[in-house]
């Protein structure tokens, strides 16, 4: 155990360690009612602790899509965390799940007060990531030093729905057929690489298929995504109005996939909220133009950087 562990163990009271086992060397597990949940640890690679950073991916991707940003803040100094929201990645993946956006939140919420506790965090989403980080700072404001929106799917109102969903919803075979099919004719390399040259906008290189294809096909992602209508609930109503934390929105210019111009009704309700335009880059821009996005995002987390 080196003294920066040390140090992270005393200060926090859980090490800073990279956690053995799939898929990747800072792979780790933690479980939350009954789910399982893969993330992603990067330790400070400086002595001074510049603050700790929390990044949610967007739908059908995983940790990957933030790892050249993470790999970057953790030489600035920062603490990252990447996860993968299940069902997606290497996280659970039972179709039973509710992949709604407050309850994501609040999923995330346990996550972080259970296995990182005492930390104040800048909080980061790309698309329906977004999303869900919009709905935490809403509803736990305390825990954030500051929200990040990229490319977001983010939301003017938001209203609870706690009604039961049609029970033949959940008991259609249909859903289930459909998911084996398309866990083995449609989640293939060829097909992920044409909607990646889509959403990014450029041709994607066959690193970035490979790591996008691999988590979606593992058994029982797609039955999870299908099945999601089924038990889609929000568990509180929140107004974007409502939003204290401070906040940046980054987009790219050319994203066809979630336009900013949609979402002027959320931005708009945001008045404290940054927005920031990257000209001529898609709807992955800490993907597909890193240095760009970083020159955007890094200035913004530097203004809360916490003092030696």
């Amino acid at each position: 155990m080196n003294l920066r562990t040390i140090y992270f163990f005393l200060l926090f009271g859980v090490p800073a360690v990279s956690c053995a086992g799939h898929p990747f060397p800072n792979s780790c597990f933690a479980e939350i009612k009954g789910t399982e949940i893969h993330y992603r640890y990067w330790e400070p690679a400086v002595e001074s602790h510049a603050g700790s950073v929390f990044l949610v991916h967007g739908f059908g991707a995983s940790t990957y899509s933030w790892q050249q940003v993470a790999d970057s803040l953790a030489r600035s100094g920062f603490e990252v965390i990447a996860v993968d929201l299940p069902p997606f990645g290497y996280s659970g993946n039972s179709h039973r799940i509710n992949q709604s956006f407050t309850a994501h939140a609040m999923r995330l919420h346990e996550f972080l007060h259970r296995y990182f506790p005492g930390r104040c965090w800048h909080m980061a989403g790309h698309s329906m990531g977004g999303g869900i980080v919009q709905a935490y700072a809403l509803m736990f404001p305390e825990d954030l030093d500051s929200a990040t929106f990229v490319s977001a799917v983010l939301f003017p109102e938001l209203p609870f729905n706690d009604h039961s969903v049609n029970l033949l919803l959940r008991l259609s075979p249909l859903r289930f057929i459909i998911g084996e099919f398309a866990q083995k004719w449609l989640i293939n390399e060829k097909r992920i690489e044409r909607i990646l040259r889509s959403a990014y906008g450029q041709k994607p290189n066959p690193g970035q298929v490979r790591a996008y294809t691999e988590p979606l096909s593992v058994p029982g992602t797609m039955r999870a995504i299908l099945s999601a209508p089924a038990y889609h609930r929000e568990l509180k109503s929140l107004d974007a109005s409502n939003l204290e934390v401070p906040s940046l929105a980054v987009w790219g210019d050319a994203d066809s996939w979630v336009p900013y111009t949609g979402k002027k009704p959320a931005l708009d309700r945001m008045k404290d909220t940054e927005l920031k335009l990257l000209e001529g880059v898609g709807h992955n821009p800490m993907e597909t133009h890193f240095r760009e996005f970083m020159a955007v995002w890094l200035p913004f987390l530097e203004k809360f950087r916490l003092k030696p």
